[in-house]
């Protein structure tokens, strides 16, 4: 029995589909039987990370997208895109969400509500810069 998911809704309550949220716990129930102790606050651990407090590493991922139309930066983009429209682009959230720097977080709060004096055209490019 899982005591606590390290899958946390987002405080707007953005709920999963269906297929996600099925494949999300059948993860966690795996990632649990695995490794019951751990204190590895990411989703993705291996034998390596598990006891550790370190992310998979992206040579870890590449081979789960192999064959997709996407980069685990793509999807990191994607998703951190997806939480700044649902949470109104609080770049604050953003940083303790991703662990990203407030600069980073200001360049994603950006493409929501563009400041018409800022030269900084962040359309077209890579959102993440650390």
């Amino acid at each position: 029995m899982l005591t606590q998911s390290p899958l946390r809704p987002s405080p707007a309550g953005h709920p999963l589909d269906a297929f996600t949220q099925q494949a999300a716990v059948d993860y966690i129930r795996l990632r649990h039987q695995r490794w019951p102790h751990t204190r590895n606050p990411h989703v993705f651990i291996s034998s390596q990370t598990a006891h550790t407090r370190a992310p998979v590493t992206t040579g870890w991922m590449q081979p789960l997208l192999r064959g997709l139309p996407v980069t685990a930066q793509q999807l990191r983009e994607d998703r951190i895109l997806e939480e700044a429209a649902v949470t109104g682009g609080d770049p604050q959230h953003l940083c303790a969400v991703f662990s990203l720097t407030p600069e980073t977080g200001l360049r994603y709060t950006r493409f929501f509500h563009p400041d018409p004096t800022d030269s900084d055209d962040v359309s077209g490019c890579n959102m993440e810069t650390s």
